[in-house]
């Protein structure tokens, strides 16, 4: 199968079921990064990320190729680069240990897009080996601080992916956090209901006064905004049910939706809270 071809004509969808067909060409994949085409390096990035989410060990060897991709000196390869591996080092220290340093050094990076995309990257990785980014977290406030929307949204979801595991990092912000949300667009503020909802997970009390506003937001009709706010009410339902039983109607509604993200936000919020509809 001449994949090169494929990725030339831009037949992603095509190149995407041969490759998970047959997972042993990822490797000729792999050297299709380097590709003068930008268009072609950014197809097969997001396709290596793809797999490698559903396939982990079959990419991981590859790894250490993509982490070098975020030095390169395209910001475009950069950002594409720091997707893919946010996606993929979380699963393995190792990789993710090599990656952590580059990532932070993105977080200064001139183009707001790749410091967006190194946030994500290292939310997930915090996720998994929270003690890997703890010394980021005062840069990832100060991005929450001083950013602009999009790059607040990915401070925010940063924020809550280690605070759920580690939530005195970032008991404090709540806040910052407070005062990010009065002025984030619907389309823009899933991160920040992310991290409330991390909070809540742990000190339920803390939010309960802002558990109204989480609630509206089940109606925004932005299904960012609406999956994270059901993942905040679902966290802070585990901890303290009553302090969300309002919303349990809505989140139902949701188990309906035509987004499947935010359908399986339902599904789950409601399982945390022992909810009967999700079962």
């Amino acid at each position: 199968m001449d994949i090169s071809a494929l990725a030339r004509a831009k037949k992603f969808g095509e190149l995407e079921r041969v490759v998970y067909a047959d997972r042993t060409l990822i490797k000729p994949l792999v050297e299709l990064i380097g590709d003068k085409d930008g268009d072609v390096r950014t197809g097969v990035l997001n396709l290596l990320s793809r797999v490698g989410f559903d396939y982990p060990q079959d990419t991981r060897p590859y790894l250490g190729r993509l982490i070098a991709l975020l030095d390169d000196a395209d910001p475009f390869v950069k950002i594409d680069a720091a997707n893919a591996v946010g996606n993929l080092a979380y699963r393995f220290e190792d990789e993710s240990r090599r990656a952590v340093p580059k990532l932070r050094a993105l977080l200064n990076d001139s183009q707001s897009l790749v410091r967006q995309e190194a946030a994500y990257a290292l939310g997930n990785i915090g996720f998994s080996f929270v003690g890997l980014v703890k010394d980021i977290v005062p840069l990832l406030i100060h991005m929450l601080e001083s950013g602009n929307d999009d790059e607040r949204e990915a401070a925010s979801h940063a924020l809550g992916k280690v605070g759920i595991i580690e939530p005195q990092l970032i008991r404090g912000i709540l806040p910052k956090l407070v005062e990010v949300l009065e002025f984030s667009k619907e389309a823009t503020c899933g991160g920040v209901l992310f991290a409330l909802g991390a909070i809540g997970l742990h000190y339920p009390d803390e939010v309960a006064k802002l558990v109204p506003r989480l609630i509206a937001y089940l109606d925004s009709g932005h299904p960012n905004a609406v999956k994270n706010a059901i993942a905040a009410l679902g966290n802070i339902g585990s901890s303290n049910r009553e302090l969300v039983a309002g919303a349990i109607p809505k989140i139902r509604q949701h188990l309906e939706s035509a987004d499947l993200d935010v359908k399986m936000n339902a599904k789950v919020a409601l399982g945390r809270m022992g909810d009967p509809a999700a079962m």
